[in-house]
């Protein structure tokens, strides 16, 4: 298994900007597969709630400034706290993050 782990310096969640205090996107490649698993949990300042639906997520990772983007679905949105899981493929991962070789 191949993981890799990012913190967020902005998410946008179906192209409106959210007010982001904490983002930490987990990406897994798991041995055997060529599809990843990825799962955001962001905490942010108080918004609505998102739908129990797909929505289109642009994360811009802290420290490089790269923008990773997909779909992915609401397993969880209160007023401050969101949970994502990714339906799809994650565009912007580089060979450098361990995750995106093809599995062994």
């Amino acid at each position: 298994m191949q993981h890799a782990r990012f913190t967020l310096a902005t998410l946008e969640v179906s192209d409106t900007g959210v007010p982001l205090l904490v983002g930490d996107l987990v990406v897994v490649r798991h041995d055997g597969t060529d599809d990843l698993d990825w799962e955001l949990v962001a905490t942010t300042l108080p918004v609505d709630p998102y739908p129990l639906e797909p929505h289109r997520l642009a994360m811009e990772l802290l420290g490089d400034g790269r923008i990773l983007r997909g779909d992915a679905v609401v397993v969880r949105s209160q007023e401050q706290s969101h949970v994502f899981r990714g339906v799809g493929p994650l565009d912007g991962l580089t060979d450098t993050d361990g995750v995106t070789d093809q599995p062994h």
